[in-house]
């Protein structure tokens, strides 16, 4: 990417903002995630190409970045989506770990994996290839050992973070522990902490099944972090320099803010730079998508309509702060006219309005394709063909 075209788009605002909050480092990390309860779809779309479209331009200003996508495959089962079949069969597994439930559709290990695959197996289509973390397994084999034993180190601190943005009536009552337990008998989370030994010994009973147990924290496949404390948790894990999140968990006193603190009182690491991003939806449709309702659009469904480089253009042309719909009528060819004319004007065989204007729709359009350099910079467009679909404006030049 020429320098003159850094920060006019929000990715490059972004990483500007990255770099000088958190310094000049050898490697950024930006992160990003999910729990697969269900069909991932196109409004969860819109975090992984945000991170991605920041990491490009961390990329394109030379700097080496991690881009991670963390499955939160070992959460809890807590409801059936309605697009789901097997419904009979799927409530069996309710309060299991998702990991431990069956995939209906028996094409896949488990539930979990089956809404991975879908996923990983298109993402690269639109040119997004992240490094996929699995959080099932770094809970089962304990790899947040000191994690979890810190958070036990730190309950009534971490009690007082979680309640200072809360009311009295939504206050923690009574003994609360930053952790839960998979039962070893029966799978569920139903159970309840009964002592820590102060050092890695949790002692549990199941009110599900009965069952009494001591785990040691430092082999048990069983314990895992409360959200609110897991997320900031792994910040410091990961060395985590970037992460953005939807509007709901950047409400006043939400998850981000709580999270914030734990991240420095608890584990000693600043919280990453983020923003907050919108939702999204269909045009025609009302409401919010959600996974737990089965009415959704998947990227796969948007890829039956609009090419890949369209795909990343709805986004890449959109501030992540914007809520907007996706059309499937008509307006789908205007969105390919709009898409067409940023392309001209990025070739320079149209003329824009202004140099800012050529600057930021040259940028979006860069940022719309789904090929990158082998380093995974934004290739130039110097030095590469004209665009023969356009001969009367190439020949007009």
């Amino acid at each position: 990417m020429n320098k003159e075209n850094r920060l006019h788009h929000w990715a490059d605002e972004t990483a500007a903002k990255i770099i000088f909050e958190k310094g000049e480092k050898e490697l950024y990390t930006c992160a990003s995630g999910i729990t697969p309860s269900g069909t991932v779809h196109i409004g969860n779309f819109r975090e992984i190409i945000s991170v991605e479209l920041v990491v490009r331009a961390l990329r394109d200003m030379g700097k080496n970045v991690r881009f991670i996508y963390s499955w939160d495959d070992y959460d809890v089962f807590r409801k059936i989506p309605k697009n789901m079949p097997k419904q009979e069969e799927l409530e069996k597994y309710l309060r299991f770990p998702i990991t431990l439930v069956p995939d209906p559709w028996e094409r896949d290990a488990n539930y979990a994996r089956h809404h991975e695959v879908d996923v990983e197996s298109i993402l690269p289509v639109v040119g997004i290839q992240p490094e996929f973390l699995y959080q099932a397994e770094r809970y089962r084999s304990s790899r947040y050992a000191q994690g979890i034993r810190r958070a036990l180190e730190h309950r009534d601190s971490l009690k007082n973070i979680l309640d200072k943005f809360r009311d009295e009536e939504h206050k923690i009552q009574g003994e609360w522990w930053p952790i839960n337990v998979f039962c070893n008998a029966c799978n569920k989370d139903e159970t309840e902490i009964d002592s820590w030994d102060g050092e890695w010994g949790v002692s549990y009973h199941c009110e599900a099944c009965g069952h009494t147990e001591t785990v040691d924290i430092r082999n048990s496949k069983a314990v895992k972090l409360g959200w609110r404390v897991d997320w900031p948790m792994r910040w410091e894990y990961e060395k985590v320099d970037f992460e953005p999140a939807g509007k709901d968990h950047h409400s006043h006193g939400g998850s981000f803010d709580t999270a914030r603190h734990v991240c420095a009182e608890v584990y000693n690491w600043d919280a990453p730079v983020t923003f907050r991003y919108d939702f999204i939806g269909t045009k025609g449709v009302p409401g919010k998508m959600s996974s737990s309702s089965g009415n959704v659009i998947t990227i796969g469904d948007v890829l039956k309509v609009y090419t890949p480089d369209i795909a990343r253009y709805l986004f890449a042309g959109t501030r992540p702060n914007t809520e907007f719909t996706i059309s499937f009528d008509l307006d789908v060819i205007k969105i390919y006219e709009d898409f067409d004319k940023t392309e001209r004007i990025a070739w320079k065989m149209e003329a824009a309005k202004d140099d800012a204007v050529y600057r930021w729709e040259r940028r979006i359009y860069e940022l719309s394709q789904t090929v990158v350099s082998p380093n995974g910079t934004t290739l130039p467009l110097e030095g590469r063909a004209p665009l023969s679909r356009f001969p009367s404006a190439i020949s007009a030049t």
